[in-house]
């Protein structure tokens, strides 16, 4: 099975993400920041609350470009594989034959951008391949779902 990686704009997604998360958190800090100065707790303070607004700006710029490098993706008759993660490393198989629902998805962003992310349910859980091109995401469904007509086939020949 050939493992894929995900298309580059799905990094320009992760960015605008990021930066929207952390735009929010850099007013939190900014409103701290002048609580700390109405309260004149002097230069010290100020630099307590400016060490995680730039842990947060460093995350914005480094977080998505790692994440991006380490996330890969097959599929083929038989399973699904993704591999996913920066701190924690995961790999998730996924047998073909216990998916139960195959679900495309799309935010706003995802739509400007021509991307689409995919949920698989089986009976013990949901995994979200998070984003494909939306051609590449309606192939994978449509594969996958030939792939599951073939197989209840199998399994109804094999009763008889």
């Amino acid at each position: 099975m050939e493992m894929k990686k995900l298309d580059k704009r799905v990094l320009t997604l992760w960015y605008i993400r990021a930066a929207i998360t952390a735009l929010v958190l850099a007013g939190v800090f900014a409103g701290a920041a002048g609580i700390l100065i109405a309260n004149d707790v002097g230069p010290l303070g100020l630099v307590a609350a400016g060490i995680p607004a730039a842990l947060i700006l460093c995350l914005t710029l480094i977080f998505p470009a790692l994440r991006y490098k380490m996330y890969s993706w097959g599929y083929d008759d038989k399973r699904i594989i993704v591999k996913q993660g920066v701190i924690f490393r995961q790999r998730v198989v996924i047998p073909v034959c216990q998916i139960q629902d195959l679900h495309r998805t799309q935010g706003p962003f995802m739509m400007m951008l021509g991307l689409s992310g995919v949920t698989i349910s089986t009976a013990g859980s949901n995994f979200n391949i998070s984003t494909l091109t939306t051609a590449e995401a309606d192939r994978m469904i449509d594969e996958l779902e030939a792939n599951l007509e073939v197989r209840i086939e199998e399994l109804k020949n094999e009763k008889i």
